[in-house]
């Protein structure tokens, strides 16, 4: 069968399920190492495709783990007959992949058949379950195998979990976890393009615009890639570091076993004050801004209380010899 040339710029241009189909399907089937490489960085593009990418592969290995169920084989015939017909190319074919997706996942509830052993009580754990922090306050959550996650303001993040593994999805902002040793269900964090996984051990995992960290405070983790790569192994006292595709693992100076945020404090230890700014801003109903790179370049350290921000702008002004200017809403550092 001869199909159009799947390229990047065809993967972006596409609805994200139907793209996430398309690919799912070609990396059970087997990929070329031009597809890997395509893979890895449609994956790497947006935190949203490693999401849609691990729905649609959980969807395509419902098939597989089902052969014997009649309306899932007749499912998986049509998707694929689609792919056969030359002629209509990969974007009808992703399409109806899609919509099976769709059908199976969504029918996983309620037909326990389509999953090896399952039962009733046990498929209802199969759901995602959404949490998420106020802005402005920490929440701490405990999680039903009795792991307890504590997220920063304004995060969010979904778990669910099965007879043999533990699911977490950080939507957005970052989460302290403290995990309940299970060594039959591995825990499994996902952010970006990347998995945590864990047994028993406390770590957080920090996601960013375009970074992702995470720090390893007791036990043992490993870092895994959603597409192509090696997994990198964190010891206590290490923070795995990616951004724009550059992967580094640092030792932290001084490790804590409770991070700041977690206690309402934000911690700082010589960063620039644009970004002590965005820390504050994290916890604060009126944001401090800075408009002058200069300033934005200067350094701070300290630990301030999270929700004062003007104590935070009083504190810098007197140190870097700035002025404070209060208006409506926001509290701006400036050259005097």
């Amino acid at each position: 069968m001869v199909h159009e040339a799947l390229t990047l710029e065809r993967l972006q241009a596409m609805p994200l399920d139907e793209a996430a189909a398309l690919l799912a399907v070609r990396r059970a089937e087997g990929l070329t190492a031009q597809e890997e490489g395509l893979l890895a960085d449609w994956l790497a593009a947006d935190p949203a495709h490693a999401r849609a990418f691990g729905l649609a592969e959980r969807g395509w290995d419902a098939f597989d783990a089902s052969a014997d169920d009649e309306l899932l084989a007749a499912m998986r015939a049509h998707a694929l007959a689609q792919r056969r017909q030359g002629g209509r190319g990969w974007p009808q074919f992703a399409a109806v992949a899609a919509a099976v997706f769709l059908l199976v996942t969504a029918g996983l509830w309620w037909m326990p058949s389509f999953l090896p052993g399952g039962s009733g009580p046990a498929v209802r754990e199969l759901a995602w379950t959404r949490y998420a922090a106020p802005d402005r306050q920490v929440r701490d959550v405990t999680l039903a195998d009795g792991s307890v996650m504590t997220l920063d303001a304004g995060s969010v993040a979904e778990a669910r979990f099965s007879g043999d593994g533990r699911a977490i999805r950080l939507v957005r902002g970052r989460a302290l976890f403290e995990v309940a040793h299970d060594p039959s269900r591995p825990f499994g964090v996902m952010a970006a393009s990347r998995r945590v996984v864990a047994l028993g051990t406390r770590f957080v995992v920090d996601l960013d615009d375009d970074m992702l960290k995470v720090m390893l405070i007791r036990g043992k983790v490993a870092v895994e890639p959603m597409g192509k790569g090696d997994a990198v192994t964190l010891k206590p006292g290490q923070r795995f570091t990616e951004h724009d595709g550059a992967v580094s693992v640092t030792m932290v100076p001084a490790p804590v076993e409770t991070p700041a945020w977690s206690q309402g404090l934000v911690d700082l230890n010589d960063v620039p004050l644009g970004q002590a700014v965005a820390e504050i801003n994290r916890h604060a109903a009126v944001r401090v801004v800075i408009r002058d790179p200069a300033v934005a370049a200067l350094r701070v350290s300290g630990q301030f209380r999270a929700g004062e921000p003007e104590r935070f702008a009083r504190t810098v002004a007197e140190l870097h010899g700035l002025r404070v200017i209060r208006r409506v809403g926001e509290i701006e550092l400036a050259r005097k």
